[in-house]
């Protein structure tokens, strides 16, 4: 089965359309003034009220860790310090046309072969081969991100009273580097025995600094504060999709050696920092973009582990032609113009067992019956009030080129992503449902693939699914 050439046409007309448009434009004070474009549509707002229990949640947050913030600076928001570099969705546009050219080509000539793949990882959990405490080390120097820089998230995590970690791979031969917020009460003391809470980044990672703690340090503070959690934030796998591949490509900034995310996140990490924190056995486990198809393989790789699992706005799907093109799209970015990196890179031909294996609309019946609470979310395409220029001048402080360029970015780039990603979490929320999977869909009316859906979801999910399934 081939993907038509018409929608392949049209999928990369959009992409070759997006790619083309920078994501800001560097400041100028002789920069002609353009003028605003009108906001048109409603502000990014959740379709989910809160619950009655929110205000108690509020009242308890507002007097906690105390001690941590009166030691600790507040955290700089990159996003409204750093509007020149700014990331507007899971990565940075780049303008990598090659990588668009080549996922069309396989697209158009890839056929879609049957049979299974001989090597397909065999996840084990054997108890005697469980890492502990003793493979997490505290971490002095920042990784360096993709321009050889400093990874910002390195000083955030401390300016939340975090800390920052690595933790050894047995299955990929190095350190992971890994951001811990440890549960803390409303008096800001460290407290054992509390449940773990998994954030995944999404494609550009902190490896282009569009992770959680630079992107949103202020909604993670906000949400977890005195909420006796362990937030866990691994920092590194921009664009590996995070699962094990069956191959290893070469070295480059952003894939440092084996991709074996898989049993990193599912029978590394969690052994290792668990036990370091003194936590409990209750876990949930968070995704966006790219990596909301990974939190949900995770709990379908893993049934009965997670208590429950956020998809922020993700594509369940993979074996299928067009989120394979998608897939593509991604993985082959994280080549570093040093050859090409397809989806048969991480699992074989599309169609394969091991495809379908990490295609999580097909392994969605791995989660009846275990209890596993769902919290997806998907935006329209459609733009909302922050994706407006006149939003982006006034309330961000952009100056008019720049507020001009990101919307354009927003528009084309995050409405044609968002809603591939709506049509595939409408798939997957109707397959949940029939398998009666306890799920939560927050549909909204509006909103592009960018950072205002995810901060949202990410204080909406806690209140509304991830809270109560940890049991706090």
């Amino acid at each position: 089965m081939k993907l038509t050439r018409p929608a392949a046409a049209a999928v990369a007309t959009v992409a070759l359309a997006a790619v083309a448009i920078p994501a800001v434009t560097q400041s100028r004070d002789e920069a002609p003034r353009t003028a605003l474009v009108q906001a048109a549509s409603s502000a990014v707002t959740t379709s989910l009220q809160p619950q009655p229990t929110t205000a108690a949640v509020t009242s308890a947050s507002s007097s906690a860790v105390s001690a941590t913030s009166a030691a600790a600076p507040s955290p700089v928001v990159a996003t409204q310090t750093s509007a020149s570099k700014e990331p507007n969705g899971a990565s940075v546009p780049d303008g990598d046309l090659q990588a668009i050219a080549n996922a069309v080509d396989e697209a158009l000539t890839g056929d879609t072969p049957e049979g299974a793949m001989e090597n397909m990882p065999t996840l084990a959990d054997d108890s005697s081969k469980r890492p502990t405490k003793e493979h997490v080390s505290r971490l002095f120097e920042a990784p360096k991100d993709y321009q050889d820089k400093p990874q910002a998230w390195f000083n955030q995590v401390r300016a939340l009273g975090g800390e920052a970690v690595s933790v050894y791979s047995d299955s990929m031969k190095r350190d992971i580097p890994v951001a811990v917020l440890p549960a803390r009460d409303e008096f800001g003391q460290r407290v054992e025995g509390a449940p773990t809470y998994y954030l995944l980044n999404g494609a550009g990672g902190s490896e282009q600094n569009t992770d959680w703690l630079v992107q949103a340090p202020e909604n993670v503070r906000d949400v977890f504060k005195g909420q006796r959690v362990n937030v866990v934030i691994p920092m590194e796998g921009a664009f590996s999709y995070y699962i094990d591949w069956l191959t290893v490509p070469e070295e480059n900034i952003y894939y440092r050696g084996k991709q074996l995310w898989t049993t990193f996140l599912g029978e590394e990490l969690p052994y290792a920092i668990e036990d370091y924190l003194g936590a409990n056995d209750l876990r949930a486990v968070t995704g966006f973009s790219m990596s909301a198809t990974s939190s949900l393989l995770l709990a379908e790789h893993y049934p009965n582990r997670y208590a429950a699992v956020g998809s922020f706005s993700g594509c369940a799907a993979t074996s299928t032609p067009l989120p394979s093109f998608f897939v593509g799209l991604t993985v082959n970015r994280g080549s570093a113009g040093k050859g090409n990196i397809t989806p048969e890179n991480l699992w074989g031909p599309r169609g394969s067992e091991y495809n379908r294996y990490n295609d999580a609309l097909v392994m969605a019946d791995k989660l009846a019956g275990t209890g596993t609470h769902i919290y997806m979310s998907s935006g329209t395409g459609l733009a909302a009030e922050t994706d407006m220029v006149g939003y982006l001048k006034n309330v961000r402080k952009l100056t008019s080129t720049q507020a001009l360029s990101n919307s354009l970015t927003l528009n084309v780039e995050g409405g044609a992503i968002e809603g591939a990603m709506n049509a595939c979490s409408h798939d997957l929320h109707t397959k949940l449902k029939s398998l009666d999977v306890p799920v939560t869909f927050n549909q909204r009316p509006v909103g592009t693939h960018s950072w205002p859906l995810w901060r949202d979801d990410l204080a909406v999910s806690w209140d509304q699914v991830i809270k109560p399934a940890l049991g706090l």
